[in-house]
């Protein structure tokens, strides 16, 4: 097989390799995991662009900030709290999950 991998993009080396059907034998395993979660051409996107780079993602999706701005736009009192709580159950079972992870820990 002569296969210029310099000239080729990712979708390219990808099909160059028939990694299309073979991709649990193809792929490293934290890449399957996106291809199963994402699909190929999200895995590819990803592998471009952070390739060699550790990704953490943390526990919370959204900023404390914008949750702070987001309550205060609002003048109800009910909704304020709605999303004052969410942000708060939020804070305790990550605490709780963490606390647990550590246990079994020595």
């Amino acid at each position: 097989m002569n296969i210029d991998l310099d000239n080729l993009d990712e979708v390219g080396v990808y099909e160059a390799l028939s990694v299309e059907g073979n991709e649990a034998d193809a792929l490293n395993d934290c890449y399957l995991d996106l291809y199963e979660l994402l699909g190929r051409d999200a895995m590819l996107k990803l592998f471009k662009h952070f390739r060699g780079d550790k990704i953490e993602c943390p526990m919370r999706m959204y900023r404390a900030e914008y949750i702070a701005d987001l309550a205060k736009q609002t003048t109800d009192r009910k909704e304020r709290a709605k999303i004052a709580r969410a942000e708060f159950i939020e804070g305790i079972l990550n605490k709780r999950k963490n606390e647990n992870d550590g246990k079994g820990e020595t």
